[in-house]
């Protein structure tokens, strides 16, 4: 299985800062970072993007690098979305067809449960390790301004594009009931954004070309806590092949950490004479302009309730202290304190891995509301939106995988200015293998 894996990670890992970068129309992405992406594992995407407090002995959840203490199999994930939308404002409408590679993560546990059976003892310790490349935001946008001034008609055409990434290493550790975990991400990317500006009846005509390109790096740390009760206890202590009926509780904290932006700046015009065109003057030009940026603390409290694998439930509330973070120099918009809060449920009608491939999946359904992060002409960001989803397992090589399938219904609108409608499909397939550190017993 691990022959598999790891050619599989390395080849993903050297297309992804390609192939992550969105084709989706993101008309308020040259404000502040650009969209925003949080990345969820599938069970969380279906869930109303909640479960920081979820935990599977076969699935790492990235929203909390806890729950690598609960891991007992390796995971590899890879996650894609195909998204359609609406968007309109007061002026115009248009609807947008995209799709992007959302995440790669790997979470390997550095102790084998199967040694565990073979040598007929309780681990009290676990160890889990995780590696994962994902999406931080996105700038995505290209539309012409058409207007009129004394000289005549005038043409703006704007594009953005790029976006930031962050590659990720987690390690947890569990103790009984209880579980930490961190987090260090590297982000990097680059942010892009391009105007043409011309006379449209104007000949010779001249244009103006401004170009604002910026490097961004820095790295962030994440710690997170998980608290696990089993209601059952006494059933569980009289026979261990029982499912426990379990309570977790969870608190995820982002540190505030500084990024690094390093802009690259040109302004120039130009003369079109017939087909032949002529720079005419440089008006500025900036090289290795270093500006800081921070990203703000984040605080996310989470439930989960978990029946005997049977069904259960989960909620998040999240805040994020947007109104002390910065901006970079020659960015737009202003940040405000945003908060979230999300649910879900689940339910897997046979528990117990047997009967026809409907019993044995899961069933998940969720809903979310988000508001904050961007303020754009004194009007606030808001989203909000119901998830659906279900996963199923098949056999391979003598291991397990299990593909995923989500659906999201979803609204983003910033009152009077614009309004999106939206249609998400996640697909996303896990790769599980219980071989991995497992001690040799023959020669």
């Amino acid at each position: 299985m691990k022959k598999f894996i790891l050619p599989l990670v390395n080849s993903i890992l050297l297309v992804y800062s390609i192939k992550a970068q969105t084709n989706e129309f993101l008309p308020l992405s040259r404000y502040g970072f650009g969209s925003m992406t949080r990345t969820y594992s599938p069970f969380s995407q279906a869930c109303g993007h909640s479960g920081s407090a979820y935990t599977q002995i076969d699935e790492f959840n990235p929203l909390n690098p806890a729950t690598l203490g609960f891991l007992k199999v390796t995971d590899a994930e890879i996650g894609y979305n195909i998204k359609y939308k609406s968007i309109r404002d007061n002026q115009t409408s248009i609807n947008d067809l995209s799709g992007t590679l959302s995440y790669l993560q790997i979470g390997i546990p550095l102790r084998n449960s199967i040694n565990q059976l073979l040598e007929r003892k309780e681990y009290k310790h676990t160890y889990g390790l995780s590696f994962g490349i994902m999406p931080v935001s996105s700038t995505s946008y290209n539309y012409q301004v058409n207007d009129s001034n004394t000289v005549g008609a005038t043409v703006r055409k704007l594009t953005g594009s790029g976006g930031l990434n962050q590659f990720m290493v987690g390690f947890g550790y569990r103790y009984k009931k209880f579980s930490a975990g961190l987090n260090l991400a590297y982000i990097f990317g680059n942010l892009k954004f391009e105007q043409v500006f011309y006379l449209r009846d104007q000949f010779p005509g001249a244009k103006d070309y401004y170009t604002d390109r910026y490097f961004g790096s820095g790295f962030r740390p994440q710690i997170g806590f998980i608290y696990q009760e089993i209601l059952n206890s006494a059933e569980f202590k009289k026979d261990a092949t029982k499912h426990g009926k379990s309570l977790n509780v969870s608190l995820v904290i982002s540190a505030p950490s500084s990024l690094r932006m390093n802009q690259y700046s040109i302004h120039y015009s130009e003369l079109l004479l017939g087909n032949v065109a002529t720079i005419i003057d440089t008006l500025s030009f900036k090289e290795n302009n270093l500006t800081n940026s921070t990203l703000p603390l984040e605080l996310t409290a989470g439930l989960s309730y978990n029946h005997k694998d049977h069904y259960g439930a989960v909620v998040d509330y999240a805040l994020q202290n947007w109104s002390s973070a910065t901006l970079y120099e020659g960015a737009k918009g202003n940040f405000i304190n945003e908060s979230r809060i999300s649910g879900g449920l689940w339910l897997r009608p046979e528990q117990n891995g047997f009967g026809s491939i409907l019993k044995r999946s899961q069933y998940r359904v969720g809903a979310f509301y988000e508001s904050g992060y961007l303020k754009v002409k004194n009007e606030i960001l808001q989203q909000y939106g119901l998830t659906l989803g279900m996963s199923s397992t098949f056999a391979f090589q003598r291991q397990s995988g299990t593909i995923n399938l989500g659906l999201e219904f979803g609204k983003m609108s910033v009152s009077n200015l614009i309004n999106e409608d939206y249609f998400k499909v996640n697909l996303g397939i896990r790769l599980n293998d219980n071989e991995w550190f497992l001690k040799r017993r023959y020669d």
